[in-house]
């Protein structure tokens, strides 16, 4: 019978250790990540002794940096992320890097798992975009000196470093362009989750609303970040026949395709019946019979400054480095947001 194959988390299991500490001592960092000389031998020696890819022990030992990286976004054939990750390469190759590229699909356990196989495979460091309840180990690789940065979506009260939007300024520009339209019964749709991007921007619409003393037609529907179709077109269902919204928000570019189909299966008109802002560039936004308004973000200046704040880090391994960079957005404004 064929053994099983040794794991990281076996070894890790073995000693009481994490996995993360197990992959920087197989790849030859324990060093550069301060951890000590006795506990970086016990975890080779378990290694060697389990059999867990010898030859793969002895190539990492020898060498040092890999020159490679690893992406981690929620879901690569997402338009929004797939410009994320060009960019991204665009910058390492620049840098003289490549670019390991995988996908979550905002799950934790899928996270967890290819934070082991990108580590397993030498990574010098990481860019993430974390799911949800992704806080705990993402903190572990940043405890154990893991050169990582956060792009897209960040965690409050956390000195990780990260790159992102300035999420709560996106929705107030868009909130108050259809307050100034003439709008006031304006409605929002985001997705059931704790992580910090759409907080934001749900605070930064529900504020606006206040301060403009519409508080009472402050109406948030959230849906399955995993199957947002369906749910999405029942929320339109009722904030559009029972809350009489005339203006809708919608917190990502998925949504607000999403939206877009529902709207049209409805023979609802844009923005005759509802106005409609989205979120991030689609070119179905310029080809539809309404050009969408949409909050922009500046891709390029994001990633880029990802890149940069990783490189940095895994150059000098030896410093504390965080950058903590929140990029402005810009309201691209179409006909779908005009009072008609």
């Amino acid at each position: 019978m064929a053994q099983n194959k040794v794991l990281l988390k076996d070894i890790a299991n073995s000693l009481g250790v994490s996995t993360t500490l197990v992959s920087i001592v197989l790849n030859g960092k324990a060093k550069q990540y301060r951890i000590g000389e006795e506990i970086a031998q016990k975890v080779i020696d378990a290694a060697m002794t389990m059999n867990y890819s010898p030859n793969l022990i002895a190539r990492n030992l020898r060498g040092g940096k890999t020159q490679l990286i690893g992406l981690i976004v929620t879901d690569i054939s997402n338009p929004f992320y797939s410009a994320i990750a060009r960019i991204v390469e665009n910058r390492a190759n620049e840098l003289g890097y490549t670019v390991v590229f995988s996908s979550s699909d905002e799950e934790l356990k899928n996270t967890k798992k290819l934070i082991e196989i990108l580590l397993s495979k030498g990574v010098d460091g990481l860019i993430i975009v974390p799911c949800d309840g992704s806080e705990e180990i993402i903190r572990e690789l940043h405890e154990n000196n893991t050169p990582t940065v956060l792009i897209d979506r960040n965690f409050p009260n956390s000195d990780i470093s990260f790159s992102c939007l300035n999420n709560y300024r996106a929705t107030e520009l868009a909130t108050q362009h259809l307050i100034e339209e003439g709008f006031e019964n304006i409605a929002l749709i985001g997705y059931k989750t704790r992580m910090n991007h759409i907080l934001d921007r749900i605070k930064g619409y529900e504020d606006s609303m206040k301060k403009a003393g519409f508080e009472k037609y402050i109406h948030v529907k959230k849906v399955n970040i995993l199957n947002p179709q369906a749910e999405v077109h029942s929320a339109l269902d009722t904030l559009i026949k029972k809350k009489n919204a005339d203006a809708v928000i919608f917190l990502t570019n998925m949504l607000t395709v999403a939206g877009l189909y529902s709207l049209n299966e409805m023979n609802i008109k844009i923005p005759n019946d509802i106005a409609v802002v989205g979120f991030n560039r689609n070119d179905l936004f310029n080809l539809f019979y309404s050009p969408i308004t949409f909050i922009k973000q500046p891709l390029e200046i994001i990633a880029t400054q990802a890149v940069n704040t990783l490189i940095e880090k895994i150059k000098n391994s030896e410093l504390e480095i965080k950058s903590m960079v929140f990029s402005e957005p810009q309201l691209i404004i179409g006909a779908s947001s005009k009072k008609v």
